[in-house]
């Protein structure tokens, strides 16, 4: 049970200590050395070498420190925070802000424009009432026909030269058939009453 314990252990402070070994290892194969140079070397070099080289190893340093930042920030900016987290910093709402107001810059004075003007759609104008039917007065009565209930008249107007029947209460040219008897027919439209009588035009 004890050399258990003890092989545990032992794993446990070898498992510990290889990653400064593997990184000791591959930064003295970079130097084309087998391991990395003692405390007399560096002692035994000139100031101004050691110097070059503490300057190196500090640009390198913070060459890696640098890349590493530049990381980790690439990869928080591309994280977008979830709605419970809480709401937005007010320096993300003043850049939001700033974009916005950017754009509709943009939006105002267009590139393609000649006179660099916003389009500006023109008020749609009313339509205006339609204009009132002027009746035809000058109708003529060339025909009655009047059998079983069903009564007709056949009326020539100016839209219609050739002559049209029309029953009670039926439309021609804005008028309405009132009433037809043998002698004349009763018009009305607008307001207004029109009596044509057979074989004649007139009021």
């Amino acid at each position: 049970m004890t050399s258990l314990a003890q092989m545990v252990q032992l794993r446990l402070s070898g498992m510990a200590g290889s990653p400064r070994q593997l990184a000791v290892s591959r930064l003295a194969a970079m130097l084309g050395r087998t391991d990395l140079p003692s405390r007399s070397e560096l002692t035994a070099l000139r100031p101004a070498t050691r110097v070059l080289i503490l300057g190196f190893a500090a640009w390198i340093g913070l060459v890696g420190v640098m890349t590493l930042s530049a990381v980790i920030s690439l990869e928080l900016s591309t994280v977008t925070a979830p709605t419970w987290f809480g709401s937005r910093s007010p320096a993300a709402k003043a850049s939001d802000a700033r974009a916005a107001a950017g754009f509709e810059n943009i939006v105002q004075r267009p590139l393609f424009s000649r006179n660099r003007q916003g389009f500006v759609a023109a008020e749609p104008a009313a339509a205006p009432p339609p204009p009132m039917a002027t009746l035809d007065s000058g109708m003529t009565l060339k025909g009655v026909f009047m059998s079983d209930g069903v009564a007709k008249a056949f009326l020539i107007t100016t839209q219609n030269p050739l002559g049209v029947w029309v029953q009670v209460n039926g439309q021609i040219d804005g008028w309405r058939v009132a009433a037809v008897t043998p002698e004349h027919v009763v018009l009305e439209g607008q307001s207004e009453k029109l009596t044509v009588p057979l074989h004649a035009s007139g009021r």
